[in-house]
C-alpha cells in the first residue's frame, strides 16, 4: 500500500505504469555497461509489465545532475506527467550526491512519481522504499567524508614531515574528483593506466606535461582533493 502523497499509480489501475530508465555510463569505462543496465532494466520492466522507454548519457562518475543534460530533460518530462516513474539498474547511476539524490526524492514526492532503484529493491512509491533510499545516500555519504578524512589526514602527516605535496591544487576540482573515480569505481585503475586515460582523454596536468604514474599519486594525495571530497 502506498502512502499519502506518494501514490504514482495511473487513474485506471489495470493500465500499465509508463517508466523511464536511465542508463548513465562513466567516462572511466570501468563501470556497469551500458548492456548490462540495460538488460536489468528490461527484465524488470518486463517482470512488472511496465511500459519502458530507456534514456542512456555519457557523464563523468564525479558529475552533479545539473551537469547531465539528459538526465534534466527526463526530470522535466517525469514533472509533466508523461512518465509514472524513474528506474536504474543502481542508484549510483542516478546520483553519488546525497544533495542531488534528496532533491530528486523530495521533487518526485511533490510531483507525483516514483523511483525504482534495482540493485537496492526499493520503489520509493512506498515509505519503506522511500526510508531505504535514503539510508543508501546516508551511508555512501558517510563512506566517500571517511576517505576523505583518511586521505586528508595522511596528508597532514606528510606536511609535518615537511614532504612535498605537489602542485595539484591548480588542477580543477573536477579533473581531480574523475580521477579519484577512476582509481576507486569497480575494480579500479592502476595508477599507470589512469596516466594513460588521462593523455589520451587530452586532460592536462597542472604543468601542462605528459601523466605519469606518480603525477596520478600526487593528486590522489592532495590535500585539495581531500577537502573537495569531505565538501
Amino acid at each position: 500500500m502506498y502512502s499519502k502523497g506518494m501514490t504514482t499509480t495511473p487513474a485506471h489501475a489495470d493500465l500499465p505504469l509508463n517508466i523511464v530508465g536511465y542508463v548513465r555510463v562513466s567516462t572511466d569505462k570501468q563501470d556497469i555497461s551500458p548492456e548490462v543496465q540495460r538488460g536489468e532494466l528490461e527484465r524488470e520492466a518486463k517482470r512488472m509489465g511496465y511500459n519502458l522507454v530507456i534514456i542512456e548519457e555519457l557523464a563523468a562518475s564525479a558529475a552533479t545532475i545539473s551537469k547531465r543534460p539528459k538526465m534534466q530533460a527526463m526530470l522535466a518530462e517525469l514533472k509533466a506527467k508523461k512518465y509514472h516513474g524513474l528506474m536504474v539498474s543502481k542508484l549510483d547511476r542516478l546520483s553519488r550526491n546525497m544533495e542531488d539524490g534528496t532533491r530528486v526524492l523530495a521533487d518526485s514526492q511533490r510531483q507525483g512519481w516514483r523511483i525504482i532503484c534495482l540493485d537496492l529493491g526499493v520503489d520509493t512509491a512506498t515509505i519503506m522504499g522511500a526510508g531505504m533510499y535514503n539510508m543508501a545516500l546516508n551511508f555512501a555519504e558517510i563512506e566517500r567524508k571517511f576517505i576523505g578524512a583518511r586521505t586528508s589526514a595522511a596528508m597532514q602527516e606528510k606536511a609535518a614531515k615537511g614532504e612535498h605535496m605537489g602542485r595539484t591544487a591548480v588542477l580543477p576540482v573536477e579533473t581531480m574528483l574523475y580521477i579519484h573515480q577512476l582509481k576507486n569505481e569497480g575494480k579500479g585503475l592502476s595508477l599507470r593506466k589512469i596516466a594513460d586515460q588521462l593523455t589520451t582523454e587530452g586532460i592536462q596536468t597542472a604543468t601542462g606535461k605528459t601523466w605519469h604514474a606518480s603525477t596520478v599519486k600526487a593528486v590522489l594525495d592532495s590535500v585539495t582533493l581531500a577537502n573537495a571530497l569531505e565538501g
